[in-house]
């Protein structure tokens, strides 16, 4: 039969197992930590090392007493459950490295679909940084993919930087998209760059992104100035007036001229004149027309249209009769802030068989009345 000490030995053993297993497992056990350090000091003091006369019982009714509390707040299932937690840990670490691997994929995905576009893109965040795609640097001469929002207006024309902060900051959740003009230093000169954005808000973060696209008249070819590259001339404007006679079907002679283009181009360069004219013959085009084949340019700054479409006609009578876009046409491009003043001659045909060039000249006419200055409106109707 073992002596007491040993029994004691052999107890404190399975104890001190049940502590670690409680403490590593479950992060519990300090207050069974607590009588084990002192049942064992007690067994060690007063028994071993023999320091004190304390009759036997005393200490095992003790050591019992507190080894017992251990067993019965002893939780099987803490065990487990913390052997359940790593692995849901886990199997969330591979979770997310499995998600974190998508996203790297889609993200390279979404890049690489960005450099098809013919336009550039350009991303800002919540914190002004911004980024741009491959296009989007060719067409601003940014050298750098990723830039702050300072180094992106230090790249714009000073007389720019406060119109472009301007068009962004007037973004808000109600009218969220931006349509903005400014030049840019590219192989050290400026050139002209028109931006289109919009603002994106999410959980409390506003982000922007814009599509950029370069207004060089010379070499763009979606730019709205193109319209100015196709026009035909005077001498198609005859024959198109011959096939109309010939199909016997009225419609409308409208000839226009855009006057003080000649001071924008003295006063701002032709680029932006060309600009504006190709912005405001496309929204010519666009309301009162089906497509730019039925526009001719007649001279730097004097154009003609046809509208077949009787509605179309009195639509356009109304707009001008109404004023607004049709009499001040108004643009925007960085500080420069100017408006096409044009003048209409209109004339309505119903009657075949008179010369095409009588036509076109009683057009002329009507367009330098309209052009006078004791003219009241800025058109002028032959009845």
């Amino acid at each position: 039969m073992w002596e007491w000490f040993d029994r004691f030995v052999i107890l404190f053993a399975v104890w001190f197992l049940l502590l670690f297993l409680k403490k590593t497992k479950a992060k519990k056990g300090d207050f069974d930590l607590f009588l084990f350090v002192v049942a064992f000091g007690a067994y060690v003091v007063f028994h071993r090392l023999e320091m004190a006369e304390l009759p036997l019982e005393y200490l095992e009714i003790f050591f019992y007493a507190g080894f017992l509390y251990t067993v019965l707040m002893f939780d099987i299932k803490a065990l487990s459950q913390s052997d359940k937690t790593k692995e849901k840990l886990k199997s969330l670490q591979k979770e997310h490295d499995e998600l974190k691997d998508r996203s790297e994929l889609l993200r390279r995905r979404f890049i690489t679909m960005l450099d098809l576009f013919d336009e550039g893109v350009m991303f800002r965040t919540e914190d002004n940084r911004m980024f741009g795609t491959e296009k989007m640097l060719s067409v601003t001469g940014i050298e750098e993919h990723e830039f702050s929002y300072e180094d992106f207006l230090g790249h714009l024309h000073p007389d720019d930087r406060r119109a472009y902060d301007e068009a962004v900051s007037k973004c808000s959740k109600k009218k969220p998209e931006y349509q903005t003009h400014y030049r840019v230093k590219k192989h050290g000169v400026y050139e002209w760059v028109k931006e289109n954005g919009v603002r994106m808000d999410y959980e409390k973060r506003t982000m922007y992104i814009a599509i950029v696209r370069g207004l060089d008249v010379r070499r763009y070819p979606k730019t709205d100035v193109d319209l100015l590259n196709r026009l035909s001339i005077d001498q198609a404007l005859l024959e198109a007036l011959q096939k109309y006679n010939r199909s016997r079907e009225p419609y409308t002679l409208v000839l226009f001229e855009l006057s003080n283009i000649p001071r924008i181009n003295e006063n701002y360069g032709r680029d932006i004149g060309d600009l504006m004219m190709g912005k405001f013959l496309n929204k010519l085009v666009y309301h009162f027309l089906k497509d730019s084949e039925a526009i001719f340019r007649l001279s730097g700054i004097r154009f003609a249209m046809v509208i077949r479409d009787h509605r179309k006609y009195e639509m356009l009578k109304r707009a001008l009769e109404q004023g607004g876009e049709l009499v001040n046409f108004s643009m925007t491009f960085g500080e420069v802030k100017e408006s096409v003043y044009p003048y209409f001659g209109i004339q309505y045909i119903d009657y075949f068989d008179e010369p095409v060039d009588e036509i076109l000249g009683r057009g002329q006419k009507a367009l330098n009345i309209a052009l006078d200055d004791n003219t009241p409106e800025n058109y002028f109707i032959i009845k």
